[in-house]
């Protein structure tokens, strides 16, 4: 039986989940993957658009308004087709399947989280969305909130 993720996400592309510094981690080969889109090197892309967090852990930089320096208001993410994974399983972060208040909060940020659906369809469809797109993580310097057990 297929599931439809549009009942319970739909993207509005509005850059709320785009917002705030260092919560864009970003692995080896997601840098790989962008800098083969932007035709640009790993030392390019790591001297320009990454910030050291500490712990083995990277993060896109963001830009004066706070938005993450590929997020364009009004069109989106730049590099959408490559996009790191933290940004793919938004909203389906490991806060918001498993404390119920992670997730009303995060209703009340993202116009995409559909209001009506229950804590538990959610974390259904998230496992289901995390695990068919390979965006379970269990390796060290990965984001924390892909760090989600089977």
């Amino acid at each position: 039986m297929e599931r439809d993720i549009t009942k319970v996400f739909d993207c509005k592309m509005c850059g709320e989940c785009c917002y705030g510094k260092g919560g864009i981690v970003v692995g080896p080969e997601e840098i790989k993957r962008i800098c083969n889109f932007l035709g640009i090197t790993v030392e390019e892309f790591s001297s320009i658009y990454l910030t050291e967090e500490g712990g083995g852990k990277y993060s896109l930089t963001c830009g004066e308004d706070g938005y993450c320096v590929f997020f364009e208001k009004g069109r989106g993410c730049s590099i959408h087709p490559v996009k790191p994974d933290i940004c793919r399983a938004w909203p389906f972060f490991r806060g918001n399947m498993v404390d119920e208040s992670s997730l009303e909060m995060a209703k009340q940020a993202c116009p995409g989280i559909a209001r009506d659906v229950s804590f538990q369809e959610f974390c259904l469809m998230g496992r289901i969305y995390l695990k068919d797109h390979g965006l379970i993580k269990k390796e060290k310097g990965a984001p924390n909130a892909l760090l989600i057990k089977d």
